[in-house]
């Protein structure tokens, strides 16, 4: 079985994209995106994750019979082998569980809503009053009447790296040996720390982007700096809607919903 077909039978039987999404770390319209074959950029972090969690002896796990709980290990315990403030502990852990996916799949639905009623509401300007108020790369703010509520859609453009970010790494290097040498290292441990990868692997794209605010005039950084422009790559966009109400001083303040993760 493919892996799509691993992660549609999830889908179906483990409570819907969002809690699927949920449990492999990716957001439910990027989990259907892969579904739909249109997701930007490779599946390939999408699939290791579907086998590692969904693969087929997983997928094929035999039902926990009456009387029976399975453990971490995967044993099958009697129940009345198990104390009782494990199972209360349990069924709090479970209660608790199912009213968050509860209202993860409420705040997924309202996302999915959101989006559609926003464009419908653009097209609707457009086409009716021959108002264009989309911004840039469909940034967009609505304001009520009275103005103390705010909608926004902000669209972001997801950054990556690709293999010229080494070149830029050595230069960078160069700069550092020649600027520490009879210099406190701490300055070559503040740069080199925009370098670092977390516990994924993943280089963190702010603190590279950040060296390029640097006012430095110096002939190698700035053919660093060109080097890390050239490694750039967009492989896609996300989409962020936030709500804002204003308070007694006047000022919006952000309604916490968060949209992020759904």
């Amino acid at each position: 079985m493919s892996w799509l077909s691993l992660l549609r039978k999830a889908v179906k039987v483990g409570g819907g994209q969002a809690a699927i999404a949920r449990r492999i770390g990716y957001s439910p319209s990027a989990i259907s995106m892969a579904l739909g074959g249109n997701y930007n950029g490779s599946t390939d972090a999408i699939r290791v994750k579907v086998l590692e969690i969904y693969g087929e002896k997983a997928m094929n796990e035999k039902p926990v019979p009456e009387g029976y709980k399975r453990n971490a290990i995967g044993n099958l315990v009697p129940l009345d082998r198990i104390k009782e403030i494990d199972l209360t502990r349990d069924e709090f852990v479970l209660g608790v569980i199912k009213k968050a996916e509860e209202i993860s799949a409420r705040l997924a639905g309202f996302k999915a809503a959101l989006a559609g009623d926003i464009q419908a509401f653009l097209e609707l300007s457009s086409e009716k009053y021959g108002a264009d108020m989309g911004g840039s790369r469909g940034n967009l703010t609505l304001t009520s009447f009275d103005g103390r509520y705010k909608v926004m859609r902000c669209v972001a453009d997801r950054l990556e790296f690709n293999e010229q970010l080494q070149a830029a790494k050595e230069l960078v290097d160069k700069c550092l040996r020649e600027w520490t040498r009879d210099s406190d290292s701490k300055v070559r441990a503040l740069i080199e720390q925009a370098f670092q990868t977390d516990k994924k692997g993943k280089i963190n794209t702010k603190r590279i982007l950040a060296l390029r605010q640097l006012k430095i005039e110096d002939e190698t950084w700035q053919q660093a700096m060109e080097a890390i422009g050239d490694a750039i790559t967009i492989t896609g966009s996300c989409t962020y809607y936030r709500v804002y109400e204003r308070d007694e001083k006047g000022e919006y303040q952000q309604i916490p919903l968060d949209f992020s993760g759904v």
